[in-house]
């Protein structure tokens, strides 16, 4: 637990881990626009000038956030977020569409059943998307960083355990060796409680302290209950011999 709070109490803002986000856009102009006012957070841009090429990155890296344009030919931003949201590694993935054109209600219903989170009109105003970009980013970063301290987290409790346990078998080897020889012990106990016509219940009752009283009346039943067939003749064969 000691280690795990001082990885926490390590990471500052220093030392943050860089993350990517896609840009994607069919005009060169607005990419180096939005690269312009994204610039500011630090992270790692990644352009992309078709839904094509902004798939084939998705494939290959790990993104915060990412930025479409709605109106692109071929395939436009509502196809490439339904292409994303169909892959299971991008389920969860945030994003973002930028809109020159006025959208009425049934069209941004239309992106938000396709996947996305947020909408950007343009002109945009830089403040406005860095701040809704900035809140993606620092949640993806924050979700990793969790994800990196709990497997850290269970390795260390799985080693810790391995080795109580080694340890445990390596201070009570007698543990192993009880654990082979008492059930023999009770199967001897059991024959020879048969042999008597005592019930392996009562014999277990009989055991080093119990009262006399119990012996006694153990014993007795026993010396008055008939000997099985086979031990008159085993005495029969000794005295032959």
């Amino acid at each position: 637990a000691q280690n795990v709070a001082a990885s926490l109490r390590q990471t500052s803002p220093a030392e943050k881990t860089r993350v990517k986000i896609l840009l994607v856009d069919d005009q060169p102009g607005k990419l180096l626009t939005y690269e312009a006012v994204l610039e500011e957070l630090d992270e790692v841009l990644v352009k992309a000038s078709s839904a094509q090429e902004a798939f084939a990155h998705l494939l290959r890296n790990d993104f915060a956030v990412v930025l479409i344009d709605v109106c692109m030919p071929e395939l436009d931003g509502y196809q490439l977020a339904a292409m994303i949201r169909e892959h299971p590694r991008f389920e969860k993935t945030p994003l973002i569409f930028i809109s020159a054109v006025y959208l009425s209600e049934i069209d941004r219903l239309r992106g938000y059943e396709s996947g996305a989170v947020d909408y950007v009109p343009v002109p945009v105003v830089p403040e406005i998307l860095r701040a809704k970009v900035k809140v993606f980013v620092e949640l993806h970063r924050k979700t990793r960083e969790l994800e990196h301290l709990n497997q850290e987290l269970e390795d260390r409790v799985a080693s810790r355990t391995a080795a109580l346990e080694r340890s445990s078998a390596a201070l009570n080897p007698s543990r192993v060796r009880s654990a082979t020889t008492t059930a023999p012990c009770l199967s001897i106990r059991s024959m020879v409680a048969e042999s008597r016509g005592i019930s392996p219940v009562r014999m277990s009752r009989i055991a080093p302290g119990a009262p006399p009283r119990t012996i006694a009346s153990i014993k007795s039943a026993a010396s008055s209950s008939p000997r099985p067939a086979f031990f008159p003749v085993a005495r029969q064969n000794a005295s032959i011999s």
